[in-house]
């Protein structure tokens, strides 16, 4: 009980009622990541909002948003049966081994943000050795490459986790940290929200995946994954919509 207490402090309810629903869903959201996801009087909105609702009507399961301070905590409550879905998820075999993935509802590419003007670069591994700096998001998936280059110490200490989006692309725009791994929506979106026009795109992609929802092991059944699964295809049309909408300036 004591447990429970500590965590539904910094959790937030936002209720969504799908018509004729059989069962409530309890879904796991970060803070402000635009454009996937955003808040307006503390009401979530964004791309994943969007896509979560649309496809938890289609299936007939209610739905409450749950607040939580950041990718690595929605994890453990994920795992631990708080929170019985995350959005937003890259597949990995250490995930998969506590929760189930849906089919893919988009995609998203990791990309490299910074002030420096650098020629392009084989590996990511390349920049780490030059000694340049990163930042990114705790909790969140960069892909095997920089699973694998944090194995080692010394690049370990290269890279600082900060989960504010807009102070990970201020320290980066200040040149306080080299170089900012983000998704290509999220980062265009901030350079021209906060005008930062000295930051640009490396061509170096770090990491392009497929998006899943995470379910948890305890609190869906087959007939209820297999829902979620059809509604995603049936969607597929109106899925591509949102995201095409939401195609910040500037992108490519």
């Amino acid at each position: 009980m004591k447990r429970l207490i500590l965590t539904l402090i910094f959790i937030t309810n936002f209720a969504h009622s799908a018509p004729n629903c059989k069962s409530e869903k309890k879904i796991g959201i970060g803070g402000n990541w635009p454009p996937y996801i955003t808040y307006k009087d503390d009401v979530p909105n964004g791309v994943d909002i969007a896509i979560t609702k649309l496809v938890f009507a289609e299936a007939k399961l209610c739905i409450q948003f749950l607040r939580l301070p950041s990718s690595a905590r929605g994890l453990v409550e994920l795992y631990k049966g708080f929170v019985d879905v995350l959005p937003s998820a890259s597949f990995n075999i250490e995930r998969a081994q506590n929760a189930h993935f849906t089919i893919p509802y988009r995609r998203e590419r990791m990309r490299l943000f910074t002030r420096l003007d650098l020629p392009p670069v084989k590996s990511l591994t390349e920049l780490f050795a030059e000694e340049y700096t990163f930042v990114t998001n705790p909790g969140a998936y960069y892909g095997e490459e920089l699973k694998q280059i944090l194995q080692i110490a010394w690049y370990r200490q290269r890279l600082v986790e900060v989960s504010s989006a807009s102070r990970r692309m201020e320290l980066v725009n200040k040149k306080r940290i080299d170089f900012l791994i983000e998704d290509e929506y999220s980062g265009y979106y901030y350079i021209n929200r906060l005008g930062y026009d000295g930051l640009r795109l490396h061509s170096y992609i770090v990491n392009d995946n497929a998006i899943h929802f995470m379910l948890s092991r305890t609190n869906f059944s087959k007939k209820e994954i297999q829902a979620v699964n059809d509604a995603i295809r049936r969607l597929e049309p109106e899925i591509n919509n949102i995201l095409k909408e939401a195609q910040p300036k500037g992108f490519r």
